[in-house]
């Protein structure tokens, strides 16, 4: 068993306590109903790292909305809420489905293994109640329909499992005052961003803020302990902001949202624990951490994913390479850039994936 494999093992048989009836495994992970809306954990792929070490992206998506168009009202509201409000997800939006999924990335290694599958069971935990909140009002308010769905043998769950209300640990923690204290962030910054790629860095009682370069102008990053967040209370406010001219406010939000399905399911920039969001003429990433997710050394890695993710952003939009279309929520163009891979790609053998019963029942692959 490898180490993405004992991940998803753990998360499986311990973290979630995934009940069989209401679960069925897939390739390189599972999908589970904890309550009506259905989850799946799994690899998206292996990769090499810069130091040829063996790392693994890891997902968890949840299942929102389906029947979704992005009319400009659709886009204010999905802005509004779970990409303002997000914590340790952001919304992807399918163009060719018309379907708005949660979704959390992170990339796996030997060592980071340890610590960093607990964010990701995280993940997994407030998706579940961010679902069973956001998805009805986000229906009413997007002429949408929610995405509860059926297991294949079992049918719909009458009655939620426990972890769909394991979320209230990470609200009962933010009662509490910040986890994080003055002398963290003032460490932080002194240990990590007195040099490259951070130009200038502060710390305070509350948090540190941090510029980073974005052409011949700076991004900024703030995280902050004084920032509750509407679900969990007091925890750690992550929000960056980049200056990304854009015509309008709606073409803003297809931007954050095009960011996101980039980031939280194709590729690694920073840890895609958050959401891309565009407000005040700019586009933001933001992410909370609860308080109950405090260990000591996070702050660090947190900065350490802030600064890969302004890199990231710097390349793509202060020297040019933002590939649009790649990430287009229009399903006409990502038809036909679909139809020109085709046309020049030698054929391969894809892994199945979906539900393995649902395609013995259909006799399809």
């Amino acid at each position: 068993m490898n180490l993405v494999e004992e991940i998803i093992d753990w998360l499986y048989t311990e973290k979630l306590r995934v009940d069989e009836q209401w679960s069925y495994l897939l390739p390189t992970g599972f999908s589970w109903w904890a309550d009506q809306y259905a989850q799946t954990v799994e690899m998206v792929r292996e990769e090499k790292g810069p130091s040829g070490e063996t790392g693994y992206l890891l997902c968890v998506r949840t299942e929102l909305l389906r029947d979704l168009d992005l009319t400009d009202a659709a886009l204010a509201e999905i802005n509004r809420l779970p990409m303002r409000c997000a914590s340790l997800s952001g919304p992807v939006y399918d163009a060719e489905a018309r379907r708005l999924d949660l979704w959390s990335l992170i990339r796996v290694t030997d060592d980071n293994g340890g610590w960093i599958r607990f964010l990701l069971a995280a993940a997994a935990i407030t998706q579940l109640a961010e679902a069973r909140v956001l998805a009805p009002v986000l229906a009413d308010a997007t002429n949408a329909t929610a995405a509860t769905s059926d297991h294949p043998e079992s049918g719909r769950r009458p009655t939620p499992d426990e972890m769909a209300f394991a979320a209230a640990v990470f609200a009962n923690s933010g009662d509490e005052p910040c986890a994080w204290s003055e002398a963290e962030f003032r460490e932080t910054v002194a240990e990590c961003m007195n040099r490259p790629p951070a130009r200038t860095a502060t710390a305070g009682p509350t948090g540190f803020t941090v510029e980073f370069p974005f052409g011949k102008q700076n991004s900024l990053c703030r995280v902050s302990g004084d920032q509750p967040h509407p679900l969990y209370g007091n925890g750690l406010l992550v929000l960056q902001r980049f200056p990304v001219p854009v015509e309008s406010e709606t073409e803003g939000i297809k931007l954050a949202l095009s960011l996101n399905t980039a980031d939280l399911t194709h590729r690694m920039t920073g840890y895609g624990l958050g959401s891309y969001v565009y407000a005040d003429r700019a586009i933001h990433f933001t992410a909370f951490i609860p308080n109950a997710l405090h260990k000591p050394g996070l702050l660090a890695n947190l900065y350490y994913s802030c600064a890969a993710r302004a890199q990231a952003m710097e390349s793509r939009f202060a020297e040019g390479g933002w590939d649009g279309d790649a990430y287009s929520l229009d399903p006409d163009v990502l038809a036909h850039r679909r139809q020109q891979r085709q046309a020049t790609a030698p054929a391969v053998e894809r892994p199945m994936r979906g539900c393995p019963m649902a395609r013995a029942q259909s006799g399809g692959g």
